[in-house]
């Protein structure tokens, strides 16, 4: 149990890290991306795909998240997943997820508030 929690928050770390950088890279600095590309930049960039809901709790609007998870028959909470994500890495400050400021320190962007690094 212990390995399986490590590797969900490493794979939930690379997607704050590393996938808003690359998202960025492929498909310009944005807030929200479709699910499709948040998809299609796990696979191609070889990121964990077990834990691919985080990235989209992340990376997608509510109603793309909702859509990708019906698609598919899975039922996931979308704002208890950025909750769960805040309180990990953000010390429970969701504002970092909400306002997108993480992505910015992620893509290495100079834009937002700067938020993330505290």
């Amino acid at each position: 149990m212990f390995l399986a929690k490590y590797k969900k928050k490493r794979a939930i770390r690379s997607y704050i890290l590393r996938l808003g950088k690359d998202l960025s890279r492929r498909y310009g600095k944005s807030k929200t991306y479709t699910a499709g590309q948040v998809e299609k930049t796990v696979h191609d960039e070889g990121y964990n795909w077990r834990h691919i809901c985080y990235a989209h709790a992340l990376y997608t609007s509510m109603k793309q998240f909702n859509k990708w998870h019906d698609e598919r028959g899975e039922s996931c909470d979308y704002n208890e997943m950025r909750e769960e994500v805040s309180d990990t890495f953000f010390g429970g400050d969701i504002s970092y997820i909400e306002s997108g400021s993480f992505c910015d320190d992620s893509a290495g962007g100079s834009g937002g508030d700067g938020g993330g690094s505290d």
